[in-house]
């Protein structure tokens, strides 16, 4: 049995090799450039993609780095943007009918139109 995955081809495997300090240190470097402009379009991403003037990613990338989770996460908000405006016009129009069976007369009061009541009682003074 081998000591490689099979996915490795015949022609790449190896038992030894020689080891050189320069190389990886220009290796070391080109990673760290790297690195370096991941972390720069990262930081510009986080700070321009803000959910109420907070940068909601970077507390979503402190809790992990899976793609396959922050891709779940990233269509779930997809999902749910199409369907809070909804939700939240509906949840406001319900507040005001609560509001309404709360205090009936305050409401009535506050938003009732009595201008043709005004107007037939002073019709009905006068004739």
């Amino acid at each position: 049995m081998s000591e490689y995955p099979e996915s490795i081809p015949e022609s790449k495997k190896f038992d030894n090799f020689q080891f050189s300090v320069k190389a990886s240190l220009d290796v070391k470097t080109d990673l760290q450039e790297q690195l370096e402009t991941l972390q720069g379009r990262i930081e510009k991403i986080i700070q321009n993609v803000l959910v109420g003037d907070v940068p909601i990613i970077r507390f979503v990338l402190n809790a992990g780095h899976d793609k396959l989770e922050l891709k779940k996460l990233a269509k779930g908000i997809d999902r749910i943007a199409d369907l809070i405006e909804l939700h939240d016009q509906i949840e406001t129009k319900l507040h005001i009918i609560k509001a309404a069976e709360k205090d009936p007369e305050w409401f009535a009061f506050a938003f009732g139109d009595f201008t043709q009541e005004i107007d037939k009682d002073i019709n009905d003074i006068f004739n």
